[in-house]
């Protein structure tokens, strides 16, 4: 498990109390643009997002100002670390949140006709693009009184950039390798869904025997099937054998995923064989996978609150990789962003 960033409440060698972040230097769906006020929204259905996109430092996410709350995995960091170097490119903005609203004059600018706008998988995509001096200042001082910011979407970004800037601690705190691109958003218009579990079944298990080992564990308070899979803040859904089951858990604290991961998945290892994450529907419906056709095991936790994931990273605590699906995300080829300082 990769240690948590070091938190602390002092100043940073700068002086600095709130999130440091600038205007960014970026490509916006393949044009240029020099420093300016980037204000990104992502629309699906009824579901609108607005936020800013701007160059957050490095060294918040070093010190905790920019915390995280789920694990990351090894090989994920690593090709995102390479793909980097090899490069110099960022190709994707982290997806941050804070709590409250930036103002500096963004719904003025969100009022008048977008830079960009795309649709890409149903999601639409707007960005604004303001250069006026004085509301790239206002700006930063709104983002400045900002203490804490929190990694929504982007965990193996945000660590693969820590790594990448640590190569380069000696080109100094304002090059372009001491920042990362990130998308600030309010948590209070965010969206989050569940991840699913799948695991194919061992030669010689059954559905039963997976049944039975559940109902056995501490944490289950008890499990009857069920005509849909259905979910619910301590429910889990459990798909076997072409069957549902509601899985009650017992009164314990945290996101269900922690439940799933640490007390229910172990007692199972020597029924199962393998794993396959696979990302839940946008619109909470229990989309088609191969665990309904084959000899597997399916598990569907509720999905945990904004706050649940705010009180996760407040605590230093971790939840499992892929406990939470933010939906929808940013468009992973609409910004792009040189490290090299060129």
């Amino acid at each position: 498990m990769n240690a948590p960033p070091i938190r602390q409440d002092a100043p940073d060698h700068r002086g600095n109390t709130g999130i440091t972040a600038r205007p960014p230097r970026v490509l916006v769906n393949g044009h240029p643009t020099d420093p300016a006020v980037v204000v990104y929204r992502v629309e699906i259905g009824r579901h609108r997002q607005t936020g800013v996109v701007v160059e957050v430092s490095i060294n918040d996410y070093r010190t905790g100002r920019i915390r995280r709350h789920e694990d990351t995995q090894p090989a994920r960091v690593r090709q995102i670390d390479e793909l980097t170097e090899a490069t110099g490119v960022e190709q994707m903005p982290v997806m941050l949140v804070h709590r409250g609203h930036l103002h500096a004059r963004l719904g003025e600018i969100t009022a008048a006709r977008p830079e960009v706008h795309v649709t890409s998988k149903g999601v639409a995509h707007s960005v604004w693009i303001r250069r006026e001096a004085d509301l790239m200042h206002a700006l930063n001082e709104e983002i400045s009184r900002i203490s804490t910011l929190y990694i929504a979407d982007g965990h193996h970004r945000m660590l693969a950039a820590e790594r990448y800037a640590a190569r380069r601690r000696h080109l100094g705190d304002d090059h372009p390798s001491a920042f990362t691109l990130a998308a600030l958003f309010p948590s209070d218009e965010m969206r989050i869904l569940g991840y699913h579990r799948c695991f194919a079944l061992s030669k010689g298990s059954s559905a039963q025997d997976v049944l039975d080992r559940l109902a056995a564990q501490s944490v289950t308070a008890r499990i009857e099937e069920s005509a849909a899979p259905e979910t619910e803040r301590g429910v889990v859904a459990v798909g076997l054998g072409g069957r549902w089951y509601r899985l009650s858990l017992r009164s314990r604290p945290g996101p269900d995923a922690f439940a799933i991961d640490e007390e229910l998945l172990p007692k199972l290892h020597d029924l199962t064989d393998h794993q396959v994450p696979t990302a839940p529907n946008r619109h909470h419906a229990m989309e088609t996978c191969w665990c309904e056709t084959e000899n597997a095991i399916r598990l569907i936790p509720h999905p945990p609150t904004i706050e649940d994931v705010l009180a996760t990273s407040d605590a230093g605590l971790l939840m499992p990789p892929k406990s939470t699906w933010f939906d929808p995300k940013p468009n992973p080829d609409l910004f792009r962003r040189s490290l090299t300082g060129s």
